[in-house]
């Protein structure tokens, strides 16, 4: 049987946010508990931290804290949403019409700036799961704008790869739709150059050229590059797994980091201090 993606959540400790609506579940003190300490309905519109999950009977029941306050435990419903926390990437849309979403609208979000801007780069650093549906947050200068499900949204992919042009007429582009020519009839002298990367389902790519970046059109390059799309929720539990982990990963380094560079300057420092003092001494006996 494959495991859930609450069970990846479960047996990794995932950590991850919640955003209560429409709750009057039960709060408890402990798992396997009848003692009831409160009522979820007095933290809806809320965001609480999740600090564990728990599976009994099938159910998942979530450890929950607000405010570095501990709150309890307790068996949430279909309509609170889930936020994660993910690498961050670059993004496009590809549909202005998928801006009116059901999650957009059970926020309240306006979300006029975001269609005005609808053919902008965004950035996104966290995802949403409502009614079992994956939405990237979509943020135009660490502004929240809104939510686009996954499906609408095409990802920049980061490679390193050299490349050569195998067509004549090049143009050089300053956006990534490739509708801005900043240089026309690029004389590329069929040599060697570098490319950085490109979105999901678009033709443009970014290179760098004589030291500058620029975008160009990918049929005219030898550039072939399959892009694994994140489609379904239990990618995107993993994927932020490992993110997750990762980042554990470089805090504990820097944290030992930290001690060990400390360590080496207490050492330093003693060995200059012994040094001061057979120096002291030996003076002391040149006196004597």
């Amino acid at each position: 049987m494959s495991l859930s993606y609450m069970d990846w959540i479960e047996k990794y400790n995932l950590n991850f946010q919640l955003h209560i609506k429409e709750e009057d579940s039960n709060i408890y003190d402990q798992l396997n508990s009848d003692k009831v300490i409160g009522d979820m309905s007095t933290h809806n519109g809320t965001i609480v931290d999740v600090v564990s999950v728990s599976k009994i009977n099938g159910s998942f029941y979530y450890k929950i804290k607000y405010k570095n306050q501990l709150i309890g435990w307790f068996n949430p419903k279909a309509d609170s949403i889930k936020y994660f926390k993910t690498k961050k990437q670059e993004i496009k849309l590809l549909e202005k019409s998928k801006i009116d979403n059901e999650l957009n609208n059970s926020l309240e979000i306006d979300t006029i700036e975001l269609k005005e801007n609808w053919m902008k780069i965004f950035t996104s650093d966290f995802c949403a799961i409502f009614n079992e549906k994956i939405y990237c947050g979509v943020l135009l200068k660490d502004k929240l704008l809104g939510f686009i499900e996954i499906n609408d949204i095409s990802h920049f992919i980061n490679y390193r790869n050299d490349f050569n042009f195998i067509n004549d007429n090049i143009n050089l582009y300053k956006d990534s739709k490739l509708e801005k020519s900043s240089i026309e009839n690029f004389s590329h002298s069929e040599k060697k150059y570098t490319a950085l990367g490109g979105f999901e389902g678009f033709n443009g790519i970014r290179v760098i050229i004589n030291g500058k970046r620029y975008w160009i059109d990918q049929r005219n390059t030898n550039i072939n590059v399959n892009y694994p799309r994140i489609t379904n929720i239990d990618d995107i539990i993993i994927d932020t797994l490992l993110y997750q982990l990762n980042d554990k990963v470089e805090k504990q380094n820097e944290f030992y980091s930290a001690r060990i560079n400390k360590l080496k300057e207490k050492n330093a420092e003693l060995i200059q201090r012994e040094k001061d003092v057979k120096q002291s001494i030996k003076q002391f006996r040149e006196l004597l």
